[in-house]
């Protein structure tokens, strides 16, 4: 219990930071700052905790990876409409939102540059030319297929974390980060669809109906989901003794959500 009070403590001190390096009360005002994705800030915190980095090193390349991870998501929430009828203040949101993405990447760099770290920045720059890959992938191919969208939005989510954690070898995390966050987003559209609302994943819906479509049906994200909660559990029984901890922790972390969400995986 004390290491989880530890945890949650670290956890709202890293947030606290990249709070600080993100306020701007003007672009508040004006435009949907995404919210910090505790999931990735839990993995990223995991993976450099495993890590002989210093403390102060440890803190920048979190607070600096959540607010390139924040840029890219403030980006994908840029209206898409160009209607000549938009009042000032959603043309002016719209605006906005593109210089919010480009501020967030700019501190990163600012960050990056007390450190010194230049392998880091490459590193970065490298995930984010394979995340923007694969969004242009998603807006032009028009013949993909259910499974392979959710591949993509699945590196989508989860590239710029595994580029963090092969940068510091830890190689065990990153297997099971995508499989992670994929289960944590089906199991957020699942939620959404009980509550009435869009599924999360509409955003890259766009002329894609017969994705919308499946996305909108309970059997279709309740296999999904077992299928993938499936392979995930299978990984970390293979996690070697050294994370046995985090292995625990995930383990119970995933077994609240699904009971919550009222799913049974069969075992084994």
């Amino acid at each position: 219990m004390v290491g989880l009070q530890t945890s949650n403590k670290e956890l709202r001190n890293l947030r606290s930071l990249i709070h600080e390096k993100m306020q701007h009360t003007y672009l508040e005002k004006y435009v949907n700052i995404p919210e910090i994705d505790d999931n990735k800030l839990f993995l990223l915190k995991e993976i450099l905790d495993d890590t002989n980095l210093t403390r102060f090193q440890k803190d920048n390349y979190i607070t600096t990876t959540m607010l390139v991870q924040m840029a890219l998501d403030t980006h994908d929430l840029v209206p898409q409409t160009n209607s000549s009828v938009q009042t000032d203040t959603e043309r002016k949101a719209k605006q906005l939102s593109v210089l919010a993405g480009d501020y967030y990447s700019g501190l990163y760099y600012l960050i990056l540059s007390g450190i010194e770290d230049i392998e880091l920045v490459h590193m970065l720059a490298a995930a984010i030319k394979e995340i923007n890959e694969c969004k242009m992938q998603l807006y032009y191919n028009k013949e993909t297929s259910l499974h392979e969208f959710l591949t993509i939005i699945n590196k989508i989510d989860s590239l710029l974390i595994m580029y963090v954690a092969e940068f510091v070898q830890e190689k065990e995390i990153s297997y099971i980060t995508g499989g992670w966050l994929l289960t944590q987003k089906l199991l957020e559209v699942k939620h959404n669809l009980e509550m009435g609302d869009s599924p999360s994943l509409f955003t890259f819906c766009s002329g894609k109906s017969d994705f919308a479509d499946q996305l909108t049906n309970s059997e279709v994200i309740n296999r999904l989901i077992m299928d993938n909660v499936a392979i995930l559990k299978d990984a970390l029984n293979n996690f070697p003794d050294r994370l046995t901890s985090l292995k625990a922790d995930l383990m119970n972390r995933l077994n609240d959500q699904l009971t919550s969400s009222r799913i049974i995986v069969e075992e084994g």
